[in-house]
């Protein structure tokens, strides 16, 4: 078995060296819903936030801990999320993104991680009809 990202796609292993929109955004930045997934104990935790803009994704910020897979992953989707209304959002499927960049079978598991964040984040949103600052 491959060690390391050997067994990750060029397209993957550029996200997971180069990740994009990591962080968090800064305390009092208005319209964010942030949604988390995970726990380090378990070996991999997700915290993604995104910023709207009426009822569309301005912006989306995570912060991770896991193996390159999850990492990779959250990079991807958070330039995937940018300028999406919330409706659509709702029915998004990370295996698909999962199988669409190459990831290995065994490590898909990140993707299951990164879409109960994100439905998190949903949800929150759906129970509260308004966004707080964060």
């Amino acid at each position: 078995m491959a060690t390391g990202t050997t067994e990750y796609t060029e397209a993957l292993r550029g996200q997971f060296h180069a990740p994009r929109n990591a962080g968090e955004f800064p305390a009092g930045t208005e319209q964010v819903i942030e949604g988390r997934a995970g726990s380090r104990r378990q070996g991999r935790e997700i915290s993604l936030a995104l910023r709207l803009r009426g009822e569309r994704v301005a912006e989306c910020r995570y912060r991770v801990y896991g193996c390159p897979a999850t990492i990779a992953l959250c990079s991807i989707l958070s330039e995937r999320l940018k300028g999406r209304a919330l409706a659509e959002l709702s029915g998004f499927r990370a295996l698909e993104l999962a199988e669409e960049f190459g990831l290995p079978p065994a490590k898909r598991a990140a993707a299951l991680l990164l879409e109960d964040a994100l439905k998190a984040a949903l949800a929150r949103y759906n129970k509260t009809s308004r966004l707080e600052t964060v």
